[in-house]
């Protein structure tokens, strides 16, 4: 018997790409880099700030971050203290993996008496 006949052509070109940029980014682990998570971040006491961390994958992976064990999520403004200085560790996962991230956030700060000796001590 003779093959099959070959399909028929796509309708127009933009169907066809849609359909090969479906099937190009169909299924893809989670990843953060330097620009959509920054290694350093530097924030101001006093402001609002935000962690800027995000992660890319197919499916979209959950993403957690956490100082000291407690959960701190990105994205979301805050007000900011000292104690927000420190290491994050930001965690992606989906269905086909994970990444992880440490996030360095340093905190300005204006450094008023009492903080490196107290009245009339050294600073």
């Amino acid at each position: 018997p003779p093959p099959p006949p070959p399909p028929p052509p796509p309708s127009s070109p933009v169907a066809n790409w849609e359909l090969i940029s479906i099937l190009v980014l169909s299924t893809a682990g989670p990843r953060m880099d330097d620009g959509s998570c920054p290694p350093q971040q530097n924030w101001t006491e006093g402001q609002d700030e935000t962690l800027r961390c995000s992660a890319r994958g197919n499916p979209p992976p959950h993403l957690e971050c956490t100082k000291d064990g407690e959960i701190f999520p990105p994205g979301v403004p805050r007000p900011v203290t000292r104690a927000h200085t420190g290491t994050y560790r930001c965690l992606a996962t989906n269905s086909l993996g994970t990444d992880v991230r440490n996030v360095t956030v340093w905190v300005h700060c204006e450094w008023g008496w009492g903080v490196l000796g107290g009245p009339g001590g050294s600073s």
